[in-house]
C-alpha cells in the first residue's frame, strides 16, 4: 500500500498597519473619502519582484484623486519606512469605470523595499499567500503560510520598518479559517 503524503498545517496571521493623517498620500485618500476601499485580488512575490492586482471603488471624485496619487510611478505605494525604495514600479489600469478601477502593479527590486510583502516573504520564503485591504486609516493584511516558524522576527522587522505616523496592530495568529469565497466585483459585467 502506498504511503499517504504528509499533510502540513497552514498558519494564518492577520495584522493592520495604521496610518495617521498626513503620514502617507495614498492612505490619506482613504481617510478623506471614508467610502473609498481597495481590495487586493492577488499578490505574488518572489525574491526581488512583486505583481499584484487591486480593485478600488468609491465615489467618482475619490477615484479621480486615487488615479493621481496611486498611479504615480515615481513613489512607492508599499514602503513602510521614510526612504523611497529604488525599485521600479509600473501600473496598468485593467478596468476603468467612473467609480472603480482595477490596477495591475509590477514592482521590481522589491528586495530593496521595506514593504509588508517583501518583509514577510523574506522571513518565511515560498508558499506565502496574501490578502489585503485598505480602508480609512488602516491597511489590513491576512497571510497564509505553510511554515511552522515563529513570527516574532516578522513582526519585529515590520515594526522596526515603520516611519513616523504608522503603527502595527496584530489582530490574529492561528490556524487557517475560511477565506472569503464570494465572487469579487473586480471584473463584473
Amino acid at each position: 500500500m502506498a504511503s499517504q503524503p504528509k499533510l502540513f498545517s497552514v498558519k494564518e496571521f492577520e495584522f493592520s498597519i495604521r496610518f495617521t493623517a498626513g503620514a502617507d498620500p495614498v492612505m490619506d485618500l482613504f481617510q478623506e473619502y471614508p467610502t473609498l476601499r481597495l481590495r487586493n485580488a492577488t499578490c505574488t512575490v518572489t525574491g526581488n519582484s512583486m505583481w499584484r492586482v487591486d480593485h478600488v471603488d468609491g465615489p467618482a471624485d475619490a477615484i479621480s484623486a486615487f488615479d493621481d496619487v496611486f498611479l504615480d510611478d515615481g513613489r512607492c505605494n508599499e514602503c513602510l519606512n521614510e526612504h523611497c525604495c529604488s525599485g521600479t514600479r509600473e501600473y496598468q489600469v485593467l478596468d476603468r469605470r467612473p467609480t472603480a478601477r482595477t490596477v495591475y502593479t509590477y514592482h521590481t527590486e522589491i528586495d530593496q523595499c521595506d514593504s509588508v510583502a517583501a518583509i514577510v516573504t523574506d522571513h518565511i520564503a515560498d508558499g506565502v499567500v496574501f490578502e489585503s485591504a485598505r480602508t480609512g486609516g488602516s491597511y489590513r493584511w491576512r497571510v497564509l503560510s505553510p511554515a511552522e516558524i515563529s513570527l516574532d522576527r516578522v513582526f519585529s522587522r515590520l515594526e522596526s520598518s515603520l516611519r513616523d505616523g504608522l503603527s502595527l496592530a496584530v489582530d490574529r495568529l492561528g490556524v487557517s479559517e475560511p477565506w472569503d469565497t464570494k465572487p469579487r466585483p473586480a471584473f463584473s459585467q
